[in-house]
């Protein structure tokens, strides 16, 4: 009974120190919204004065069939935009129906830029492949095509890439790519290609093209390259970019691979105009140029 009678008697001296304690607290009602609790001051940031260079990237289509004045078109909004680089996919260099004009180099020449041009297969007088273009100086060029299976008789796929120096002791490289659009089996094998090419590759990588995979597929390309690649979209919604009038998929992404954050994207979304039925695919970067 008196070990009951103690046992009471403490939880009431508890019980009086608590509201003593409260006491000389203030209190918070809902609606008294200019009194905050006390917090532990958050301990201030080191401010970031790590020098940036911004750079500009557009990916699209270049299929703008047999007329030469569509090529003009597209060499307009190409200059609109006025990227820093930039990739070609489904592009003609002297064939007939282009004219017998190299477009990659005649882009290269207008913009300013350095062409970088891979024939995936001989067409006409000239060839039919993708190409990269640069502002910055080009160190290296690469460019493989890409696998099919055994026996295949799909049309022949490539990547190609540049290693472009943004500034002096800084250099990240450009790639750009167009997958097989109806054998799954062949887009699985080129995607490990694409990421054989790049995995030990130590400055950062954009990676932009046609993937001709949606994410509602849930399909091999887009799971093997988001475990190495940066997809700004995925899982928020990506941006549609065709058909232009009234878009329904993403076919062009641009994706990138960082090292020691120095790439940031700053902005992402499709270029309003375009001469053929794929909107160009365009973003802008920042790079880090820590000394």
């Amino acid at each position: 009974m008196k070990k009951k009678i103690k046992i009471v008697l403490l939880g009431l001296l508890l019980l009086q120190a608590v509201v003593g304690l409260q006491g000389c607290r203030k209190t918070y009602s809902p609606g008294d919204w200019n009194l905050l609790p006390a917090k532990e001051p958050e301990q201030p940031q080191e401010p970031d004065d790590t020098a940036t260079k911004s750079l500009k990237v557009m990916s699209l289509n270049m299929n703008v069939g047999t007329t030469v004045a569509n090529f003009d078109a597209m060499l307009d909004l190409i200059k609109e935009y006025d990227p820093d680089l930039l990739f070609l996919r489904q592009v003609d260099s002297a064939t007939t129906r282009a004219g017998k004009v190299d477009r990659p180099a005649a882009i290269g020449k207008a913009l300013g830029m350095v062409s970088y041009f891979r024939k995936n297969i001989d067409y006409q007088t000239g060839g039919f492949g993708n190409a990269v273009l640069s502002k910055f100086p080009v160190k290296e060029k690469y460019s493989q095509l890409l696998s099919r299976e055994e026996g295949s008789t799909a049309e022949l796929r490539s990547m190609v890439m540049v290693k472009v120096e943004v500034e002096e002791g800084h250099a990240l490289y450009f790639a750009g790519t167009e997958l097989d659009p109806s054998v799954a089996n062949n887009r699985a094998l080129q995607v490990v290609d694409l990421l054989n090419a790049t995995e030990k590759l130590m400055q950062p990588v954009i990676l932009v093209g046609n993937l001709n995979e949606q994410e509602s597929a849930n399909g091999p390309v887009l799971s093997y390259l988001k475990g190495s690649f940066t997809f700004a979209c995925l899982g928020t919604g990506c941006p549609w970019n065709a058909p232009k009038d009234k878009p329904t998929g993403v076919f062009d992404y641009i994706t990138f691979k960082n090292t020691d954050d120095k790439l940031q994207l700053a902005k992402y979304g499709p270029f309003s105009k375009s001469a053929n039925n794929f909107l160009p695919m365009t973003a802008e970067f920042k790079l880090k140029l820590p000394k």
